[in-house]
């Protein structure tokens, strides 16, 4: 397979921890099997990444649906710790070096206005060819949509595209799309994941 581009989520690849390690937080606190957390945050999540509501109204209407309103402010302390930006540099580093090498780079991130402006002011923008936010671009992942303008703006066939993510919803199209996935853990595994499809970093 001859591949022309490399794709990257934001949150849990070039920013903090994968988001497992929030949602078990959440299903923790909530004292919930982690399957129940994630099928009602699921079926809430394209609104907020669509800025049609707000956290409040997200996690509002998340936590009413599992019985667990009361729990919402502890959720609010917990989301907003983890919306602090810490970027991984070794994934920047991983982008420039891909750019380098002749490789198209891109951002696929489901998210806000609000957090696209966040990630502009820590200069991200400039290290990638293509920079996508569903609330600015109306596509939110999985959606088949999302991934072929992606490609498309990235001058590529979405069979020569690599995505990279912590979710494996946002994943969970990649067969039909026909894009080569790669579910991130850490920067070691990536690596690792990028040298079996022949993408020497």
């Amino acid at each position: 397979m001859s591949y022309k581009a490399v794709g990257f989520d934001w949150g849990g690849v070039i920013n903090g921890k994968p988001g497992s390690f929030f949602g078990e937080s959440v299903s923790k606190l909530l004292r919930i099997p982690h399957d129940v957390y994630l099928e009602a945050y699921f079926h809430h999540n394209k609104k907020i990444n669509r800025d049609e509501i707000d956290w409040v109204e997200l996690w509002t209407l998340v936590l009413n649906e599992l019985g667990k309103i009361d729990k919402l402010d502890e959720v609010m302390e917990l989301s907003k710790e983890a919306s602090v930006i810490k970027i991984n540099t070794d994934i920047i580093e991983l982008v420039d070096t891909l750019r380098n090498k002749g490789y198209r780079a891109g951002l696929l991130s489901n998210n806000t206005v609000e957090k696209a402006e966040k990630i502009r002011t820590h200069d991200i923008e400039r290290h990638f060819d293509v920079f996508h936010i569903s609330a600015e671009t109306g596509f939110v992942k999985p959606d088949q949509k999302a991934f072929e303008q992606f490609a498309q703006d990235l001058g590529v066939e979405l069979s020569e595209l690599i995505f990279i993510d912590d979710s494996e919803k946002s994943l969970s199209t990649a067969s039909e799309c026909g894009y080569t996935p790669i579910l991130f853990g850490d920067y070691s595994q990536l690596l690792n994941e990028l040298n079996k499809l022949g993408i020497e970093v």
